[in-house]
């Protein structure tokens, strides 16, 4: 095993304990807070989900410091240069994120809005409104952070009910025996944007159950990229985000266009992927 924790678990709170990983059901805020004995604090966040490069909102959220939660649950594997964390949501939801950037940024499990407030956003990229956000809700103070600003939404996964740990290493199933750099670049813009919600053979979210090499059968290259684009343009009133909206437009369509022509290379490595029933 790649990772042994140094802490002894609730056995309520261990859901996997196999090869390179360690999975943890969260339990209640209070729960949370009175075993550690951690003291939750206001965190003033510019919330991605409700804003847009001309208007940004600010949200006062009430959370408890991810850093040292996972200290507690893994040791100090989770600062491992090779140390990813999944985030798990209700509905399939999953966002990976580098324990690299949650070394470099302050992250925080929100339960409740400190104003007292429902504890729900309106999402504007997937068009929702009043979207419930507990258990646990993903935030980054990402005041006074350029780049967490420019990412947007991405990384701020919520109603999370799981976290887990894993060692970042090649996932022979995503990668094309092509290693040209545009693919390469277009495998890890796969996971990141879009690896959230659809899978790969298996690999990613649960949220849609269709494997995206062959739901990507549906479209021409053009037709993807503009689908990938502007989901709403084309299919309005879909829940389907337009990729990376905080993004400058130019750098939106070369990630678009590099995600494509990797999903391209993978179904011409994939037989019967995009074959008729």
């Amino acid at each position: 095993m790649a990772y042994l924790c140094k802490f002894i678990l609730p056995a309520a709170l261990i859901i996997i304990l196999a090869g390179q990983a360690l999975a943890v059901e969260l339990p209640s805020p209070a729960a949370l807070s009175a075993k550690y004995n951690l003291s939750s604090r206001k965190i003033t966040v510019v919330e991605p989900h409700a804003s847009t490069n001309e208007r940004r909102t600010l949200t006062d959220y009430t959370a408890l410091p991810v850093d040292a939660l996972l200290t507690h649950w893994f040791g100090e594997h989770w600062l491992s240069e090779s140390a990813e964390i999944d985030f798990f949501a209700k509905d399939g939801y999953r966002s990976v994120v580098a324990g690299s950037k949650l070394k470099q940024y302050r992250a925080f499990l929100a339960f409740a809005r400190t104003d007292g407030a429902p504890f729900t956003v309106d999402n504007i990229g997937q068009n929702e409104k009043q979207i419930a956000l507990g258990p646990y809700y993903l935030i980054w103070d990402n005041l006074g952070a350029p780049e967490l600003l420019r990412q947007g939404a991405y990384g701020w996964p919520y109603q999370i009910t799981a976290i887990e740990l894993h060692s970042k290493t090649e996932d022979r199933a995503l990668r094309p025996r092509s290693v040209a750099k545009n693919l390469e670049q277009g495998l890890e813009e796969t996971q990141e944007y879009c690896l959230t919600c659809h899978n790969i053979r298996g690999i990613g979210g649960k949220k849609y159950p269709l494997d995206l090499l062959r739901a990507a059968c549906r479209w021409q290259d053009a037709d993807l990229q503009a689908w990938i684009e502007s989901p709403s343009r084309l299919k309005p009133g879909t829940t389907m985000p337009a990729l990376g909206r905080m993004l400058p437009a130019q750098e939106r369509r070369q990630i678009i266009e590099r995600i494509v022509d990797y999903l391209k290379a993978m179904k011409a490595e994939t037989p019967g992927s995009c074959a008729t029933k």
